[in-house]
């Protein structure tokens, strides 16, 4: 088995399950601990949707059967909040509910985490909520930014490490760690040379350190974790963003696999000018449509980075279209040597091989708006991923090496962002949107 990857043992500092977070692990890549769909001639997806109205987000699993789902506020919502719910995992009906849970004001996709200490962590808006299992607050901490923070990362320690979330240029996100038992902010913040609109990553290098990935505006940077603190590493700064803002815009998440930093630019779009024009964010609604309409004209762009050498930064344009856009990362099977790039914007989809020596070989391209965080599955040689090209968002399997389509199913939901795919406990997936939850199965 490959080595530094989440799904080959309990993550140390998260829960032991199958996905105890989103992407689930801290290296994002997206790669499940339990076996893949593998879908066989003869079957076919279906698919159960429940309506809620809220703004879903992610779902993450406890123990064998438990399913919890985090959200908030539908973003035309007058009421601000976050809440988590534990569902049924068949039905999608919720078995407990927290109250709504304060933002600070702001509409954005925060996170929810299981802790080693069987706690889920929750973050909204520029708060932190620490619940029990039947989704009771146990303790809150406001956070020091009037910001929207995206989600956390569990150090080997237990501490939680947030960074907040800004759009505009002038402006420097900043990390905060908090101590898991009463989330007490355990030293001062870290500033950030860029501002920062992705979520952060975590490696684990052979000498037990650990590295804390971030995307800026033009350049990825890398902090050293140690004891509470985190420092710099002015070795490793690669700089992305090469032309002007027209052509090309940021990064949002990472996938850190088989020793590179991978990701995608042009991550600008109509909805972000909107939702982050306002602090609190999210008070005015975006146009229907205008998170698929990029701003910048350079075709989208698929970058890896070497972990050891910031020097060794490589990138291919798998798609010859301008004004894409995406809100979302890549995936790369470290197994299969296959990376997964797309342009949500121009709806398409595209699987490479990469090796070191001879860079990137185009395998297949499909037409699939794919907005979501997919789940691959490196065993069965599947991904799951969104596709939203009709009045309703679609569930699709694909083979990760030919781009066969394995299955596909429309769920009810009539809205597709960025949000996140995840595995269920009996060959399943669950789907998270604007206004409703799915969950994909195999008959």
């Amino acid at each position: 088995m490959h080595l530094n990857l989440d799904s080959n043992e309990k993550i140390k500092g998260y829960y032991d399950s199958p996905w105890p977070a989103e992407c689930g692990g801290p290296r994002r890549q997206k790669i499940p601990r339990s076996p893949g769909l593998n879908i066989s001639n003869g079957e076919y997806l279906s698919q159960k949707t429940r309506a809620n109205g809220e703004w879903n987000v992610m779902m993450v699993l406890r123990d064998p059967g438990e399913v919890f789902l985090m959200g908030n506020n539908h973003i035309n919502s007058t009421e601000k909040y976050g809440f988590l719910e534990k569902i049924d995992p068949h039905s999608l009906e919720c078995i407990s509910r927290s109250p709504n849970l304060p933002s600070g004001g702001h509409t954005w996709c925060g996170g929810v985490v299981v802790h080693e200490n069987g706690y889920l962590y929750l973050n909204n808006g520029n708060y932190c909520y620490k619940l029990d299992p039947d989704c009771k607050v146990v303790s809150s901490k406001k956070l020091p930014q009037n910001s929207a923070y995206n989600s956390f990362l569990i150090m080997k320690d237990g501490n939680l490490v947030m960074k907040n979330i800004e759009h505009a240029w002038d402006a420097k996100s900043k990390f905060v760690i908090l101590e898991p038992e009463f989330l007490n902010q355990v030293a001062d913040e870290i500033a950030i040379d860029e501002n920062s609109m992705g979520r952060i990553a975590m490696d684990i290098d052979t000498q037990g350190t650990q590295w804390i990935y971030v995307p800026g505006r033009d350049t990825f940077f890398r902090y050293k974790y140690e004891k509470g603190s985190l420092t710099l590493d002015q070795s490793w700064m690669p700089k992305y963003r090469t032309l002007n803002y027209e052509e090309q815009s940021f990064s949002w998440d990472s996938c850190i696999s088989d020793g590179g930093c991978w990701f995608l630019d042009n991550g600008d779009n109509r909805a972000n000018v909107t939702i982050f024009s306002t602090r609190p964010f999210g008070q005015d609604l975006p146009a229907r449509g205008s998170v698929f309409q990029g701003l910048s004209s350079s075709p989208q762009k698929l970058f890896r980075v070497d972990i050891k050498n910031d020097k060794k930064l490589e990138f291919v344009q798998p798609f010859d279209k301008q004004r894409g856009s995406i809100f979302s990362p890549p995936a790369f099977d470290p197994i299969h040597k296959v990376a997964i790039a797309f342009d949500t914007g121009n709806g398409l989809l595209a699987g490479l091989n990469y090796s070191k020596d001879l860079g990137f070989k185009k395998l297949w391209e499909k037409p699939t708006r794919i907005s979501m965080q997919m789940v691959m599955y490196s065993d069965t040689r599947e991904i799951a991923v969104n596709d939203f090209r009709t009045g309703y968002d679609n569930i699709v399997v694909f083979d990760t090496i030919t781009g066969e389509e394995k299955g596909r199913v429309p769920t009810e939901s009539t809205t597709a962002n960025g949000m996140f795919l995840s595995p269920g406990w009996e060959r399943d997936v669950f789907y998270c949107s604007i206004g409703a939850i799915a969950r994909a199965f195999i008959e």
